[in-house]
């Protein structure tokens, strides 16, 4: 299997003789699943991407980017790398954040957008885990807890359907407005020096770069910039939007891979949670800041050894691809008809790892732990085991018998649901190819409502 998978890439990374010449060029092991994805998919995808977001941001006469961890990691140091060989006039940065660190400053500054962020939909959502999106101390969550008598355990997984019902009554619970607006106002002033001291002030040409999602973080960003006084609204380059935020500006939002709009065939065979447990950085999750004689720091999470060594193997052929990249550019030059070939290659590539992988991809990839959670707690494997019935509760028509009543229960999360079917074995490309009908209704249905809000609101600009 291993072998006829290679030749699958090998084919799809031939129709693109550039990628393809860098590719062959790489020293993988034989029989290394992790190696061959990062050299031949995930390599490919990451130089692909940061080229088309460095061309971008030279158009629209950027002259600083800043690479928002814990995802823009490799994309910074790609970046980097991209700008020196080919003496492109742009300054990168890292900028450590994450969504936790950004909104917890803001949420004294608007409550109601507060509420809904912490009682946000996600795998395994507790009650614990919604105070501690607050900033709450233990102590303060089990006071709270007290106070407004759940129908669920401290760290029992709350329904979806019951969680506008968790916002009502923390918003009528005073001892949990005052502990969160207490936290909130302390964590301002150091998250306001560090974006001062690392020039977001500077009222220069920059933009945000980064996976993307949901575009939050740019939002976050923009409304804390504005408090401190900055003029100019920041933009953003993502591989990718599934949706909006409420409020912004559509043109501030470039995309480079799928967007709210466009590209229903990639948001099917694409997964944003591996996408984001192969891209990022060794460090934990930025939980906030604090100041250190004149400067100010980011307080990290801790990673496992694990995680850092898995992340170390995949450094190698993802840095060792861009450079012999950067050489390719450098002989041949770069335009726009690139973008769109490459772009081209990258879909194949991963549609293959993401929405079709081989047991030994599974297997490799699918045992990483991975939240989806803004305080990233919960660590699950990120293809989580599931049952045959488990499997069968993702399929259209069981979704459709929930919603008409006729089933009960919400089916089991998995990040990657196709890596838990290839490593459950049972029916693989029955449940896959139900899997994906689901997906392109799903995804058809959003791309409907997107449109139709836009159309209702007339904001929608090409």
């Amino acid at each position: 299997m291993g072998e006829k998978r290679k030749d699958q890439y090998r084919k799809c990374l031939k129709e693109n003789p550039r990628m393809y010449q860098v590719a062959r060029q790489l020293h993988i092991p034989e029989h290394d699943p992790q190696a061959l994805a990062a050299g031949w998919v995930f390599a490919p995808a990451l130089g692909s991407f940061v080229m088309w977001a460095l061309h971008e941001a030279m158009k629209q006469k950027k002259k600083r980017l800043y690479f928002l961890a814990r995802d823009g990691y490799f994309m910074y140091r790609a970046a980097l790398l991209f700008c020196s060989r080919l003496n492109l006039p742009i300054e990168c940065r890292y900028l450590c954040c994450s969504r936790y660190a950004l909104r917890i400053p803001l949420y004294h500054l608007n409550q109601d957008e507060a509420l809904d962020y912490v009682c946000r939909r996600g795998i395994g959502v507790t009650p614990a885990r919604i105070l501690r999106r607050a900033g709450l101390s233990q102590e303060e969550a089990e006071k709270v807890l007290e106070s407004i008598h759940l129908p669920y355990q401290e760290n029992e997984v709350i329904p979806y359907i019951s969680l506008p019902k968790i916002k009502k009554k923390l918003r009528n619970c005073e001892a949990f407005l005052q502990a969160m607006n207490r936290r909130s106002k302390e964590a301002l002033p150091c998250l306001t020096g560090y974006l001062k001291q690392e020039g977001l002030l500077d009222e220069l040409e920059d933009a945000v770069v980064d996976s993307g999602w949901m575009g939050s973080m740019q939002k976050s960003l923009n409304e804390i910039l504005l408090y401190m006084g900055r003029r100019k609204r920041l933009e953003g380059y993502y591989w990718g939007l599934y949706d909006l935020p409420p409020d912004v500006l559509q043109k501030e939002y470039h995309c480079y891979f799928f967007s709210p709009q466009k590209g229903l065939r990639e948001k099917v065979h694409f997964n944003n949670c591996l996408f984001e447990a192969v891209f990022t950085a060794p460090e934990g999750m930025t939980a906030g800041y604090e100041k250190k004689g004149e400067q100010y720091v980011p307080h990290r999470g801790k990673s496992s050894k694990d995680r850092k060594e898995f992340i170390r193997k995949n450094e190698k052929y993802l840095m060792d691809y861009v450079s012999l990249f950067a050489l390719e550019i450098e002989k041949t030059g770069y335009c726009r008809t690139d973008v769109i070939r490459e772009r081209q290659t990258v879909r194949s590539l991963l549609g293959m790892l993401m929405g079709n992988p081989t047991f030994q991809e599974a297997e490799v990839f699918g045992a990483l732990l991975f939240s989806d959670d803004v305080v990233d707690e919960g660590r699950q494997p990120i293809a989580a085991p599931m049952s045959k019935e488990e499997l069968r509760q993702h399929h259209l028509a069981y979704r459709l018998l929930v919603m008409m009543g006729l089933k009960r229960g919400r089916p089991k999360e998995s990040a990657w649901y196709e890596g838990s079917v290839v490593r459950k074995g049972h029916h693989v490309h029955y449940h896959l190819m139900q899997y994906t009908i689901y997906k392109y209704i799903r995804f058809l249905g959003k791309t409907c409502r997107f449109w139709e809000k836009h159309r209702r609101q007339g904001s929608y600009e090409e």
